[in-house]
């Protein structure tokens, strides 16, 4: 009897089709986008650059402490990610290397003879480069110069702030003037100011060198539309943030116009890109 119930289930499964049992599986759901937002970083594969979220939406933008940073008013923005720190002398190095990039008009500093190409200056922000010199970097990296609005929103965020960090500036925080002969006296290795970092984790964005931008030097409110993010134009440049040697206050909403064409031991840059939505 057993026999012949082992027969009568094997022609079942003939009849069926089935050879074998296949093993239940279970389903597996597709990964879950990662959740961009303050916080967020990525690292650029061009120059190993570490780049910081900043969220799209409104900010205050200029203060009531010079005449050229009024009116204040408000600028929204889409999404971007910015370099968190100075493009360095390594980095830059890496374009000239490839045949891209002009090598500094300098190769000193303000207090160093040797600087840009000795290794012991590579992680300090690169100096004597142009606006153009700034501008070809970016875009060899994969990336561009932020404008004047993209870099103070990653500066101060939506609070309206002074400095990256708050209200109070010292030694400690940035490296400016800041006392008799300057904090430091001449420039300091990019990220040497964690407790100055602003709220999206951009680092040096008071003090060290000043930074070229986009943008042209044109009076306020800001609109990008108005001819002043024009990249073809000769007239003075942006530059943001102030340097080691400045004797005004490195606050995040100062202005400062330079010739496109200048170079100094004063101003650097760092890139940014467009976020994808």
């Amino acid at each position: 009897m057993k026999q012949y119930v082992f027969f009568f289930e094997l022609l079942i499964l003939v009849l069926s089709g089935c050879s074998q049992i296949q093993p239940t599986q279970t389903p597996v759901p597709p990964p879950v986008p990662t959740r961009l937002g303050v916080g967020s970083t990525m690292i650029s594969g061009k120059d190993s650059m570490l780049l910081v979220y900043v969220p799209a939406g409104r900010f205050t933008m200029g203060s009531d402490i010079y005449a050229d940073e009024q009116p204040i008013h408000h600028v929204y923005l889409d999404a971007i990610w910015i370099d968190q720190t100075e493009v360095t002398v390594h980095m830059y190095s890496l374009c000239v290397e490839a045949g891209v990039c002009a090598e500094p008009v300098s190769t000193s500093s303000s207090t160093h003879p040797s600087y840009y190409g000795n290794v012991n200056f590579d992680n300090y922000p690169v100096i004597y480069v142009d606006w153009r010199m700034a501008k070809t970097y970016c875009e060899w990296a994969g990336r561009r110069l932020p404008t004047e609005a993209e870099w103070e929103k990653a500066a101060r965020g939506t609070d309206g702030r002074k400095y990256p960090w708050g209200e109070e500036i010292n030694c400690s925080l940035a490296n400016y003037w800041g006392k008799e002969g300057g904090c430091v006296g001449d420039t300091t290795e990019v990220g040497s100011y964690l407790n100055g970092a602003s709220v999206y984790g951009a680092l040096d964005m008071a003090g060290n060198v000043w930074e070229w931008v986009s943008s042209l030097y044109q009076p306020y409110p800001y609109d990008s539309e108005d001819g002043r993010e024009n990249p073809d134009s000769t007239d003075p440049r942006m530059v943001r943030g102030g340097s080691w040697f400045i004797h005004l206050n490195v606050h995040s909403s100062l202005r400062a116009g330079d010739k496109a064409t200048s170079a100094s031991e004063i101003v650097g840059f760092r890139c940014a890109v467009s976020a994808t939505p």
